[in-house]
């Protein structure tokens, strides 16, 4: 198997024939820096790691051509702008950030083989860890840290360095409530944001949902409200029955109607909850409700309608979908206001037959 050196994503040992050679030494090599001691050497100051050179030695075996394609093949390859990864078959775990160096060599003189090298700097002189270790909740204890969760609120985190030199990590904090402060302490500082006294007064408003099918598939939280009034048009008869049939609610029963009545109908009801807080009702809020309605023949009327109402079952608004033509297929969707001046708010048009698009063939 073939001995494997990636630069910027492209595997060089599929442009050249092997590898005869890689030197990458020990570290980056270190300058020490120092100042005169009026009695005797030198005083040490202080030390940085140097960049790093690896110089990697190829072969490319004689074939017609071959030559050049290598030499093309390699130009492209070895063409950055800045520092890209370059790691090797046996350390795959660790990638050198690093950029071409002077000139690649591809000597040609041998009938057999042609051999060349190639220079890579790494600019910070040190390889990186291709993965990625993550310290939460559940690996707490554990090779990579603790963390500690102290009574009176705040945290204490212990990381394990596992590599050879200083580690900046990066935090992710998710607040699980309102919280206008946080900070973050370290042996060398520390980051604080926000106001730690948290003295604006401002609650943020949290969405939620009162009420979601998905776990109500059946709508049982809605009850029968036969014989109540209908809130938005007291000429719509209640008597009659909603039930759920396997896939929603659907018109079961007409009922009677009374003399002041033009159509029969069933009402289902329920109190929508309080909120996270307690409270009931909102100022703002979103409604969405699957309505299907399509009219088997042409002629066929019906109302469909969701109202939210007051705890006096007043209306305060609603919307829903009327069909009144009793010759045709044209209904309209409408969305209605309560209050002290009920009113249809406004509306709009369409066919009820499903958006099917119908032609005939003479």
């Amino acid at each position: 198997m073939a001995f494997s050196v990636k630069f910027n994503d492209v595997d060089l040992s599929t442009i050249i024939d092997g590898f005869t050679a890689i030197t990458r030494n020990i570290g980056a090599g270190w300058t020490n820096t120092v100042q005169p001691n009026p009695i005797i050497g030198a005083d040490f100051t202080q030390n940085s790691i140097n960049s790093k050179s690896i110089t990697v030695n190829f072969i490319a075996d004689v074939k017609l051509d071959r030559f050049t394609s290598v030499r093309k093949a390699l130009a492209s390859a070895l063409n950055v702008k800045q520092p890209a990864a370059l790691i090797f078959d046996d350390d795959p775990n660790q990638v050198w950030w690093a950029v071409p160096d002077g000139t690649p060599t591809l000597d040609e003189s041998s009938f057999y083989q042609a051999v060349g090298s190639i220079t890579f700097l790494v600019p910070s002189g040190v390889s990186e860890s291709v993965e990625t270790n993550v310290l939460n909740a559940s690996n707490s204890g554990g090779l990579l840290g603790t963390i500690t969760n102290n009574s009176d609120g705040h945290v204490d985190i212990e990381i394990n360095n596992t590599g050879n030199l200083e580690a900046f990590p990066t935090i992710e904090i998710t607040n699980v409530h309102e919280n206008g402060y946080i900070a973050i302490a370290g042996q060398n500082g520390a980051i604080e944001i926000g106001n730690k006294q948290e003295a604006d007064g401002v609650t943020n408003a949290l969405s939620e949902y009162l009420y979601n099918s998905n776990s109500d598939l059946s709508f049982s939280k809605f009850i029968d409200a036969t014989g109540t009034a209908n809130p938005q048009n007291s000429g719509l008869g209640t008597n009659g029955t909603i039930s759920f049939q396997s896939d929603g609610l659907r018109f079961a029963t007409q009922g009677t109607m009374s003399a002041s009545q033009f159509a029969g109908g069933g009402m289902k009801v329920m109190t929508l909850p309080a909120d996270s807080n307690g409270h009931v009702g909102a100022v703002n809020f979103y409604s969405h409700f699957n309505l299907f309605a399509w009219a088997g023949a042409l002629g066929q009327t019906g109302i469909l309608q969701i109202l939210f109402t007051d705890s006096n079952d007043k209306l305060v608004a609603g919307y829903g979908i009327v069909k009144s033509d009793m010759n045709g297929n044209s209904a309209k969707c409408s969305f209605w206001v309560g209050g002290n001046t009920p009113k249809e708010y406004t509306s709009f048009g369409f066919e009820t037959n499903n958006a099917e698009k119908k032609s005939k063939i003479s």
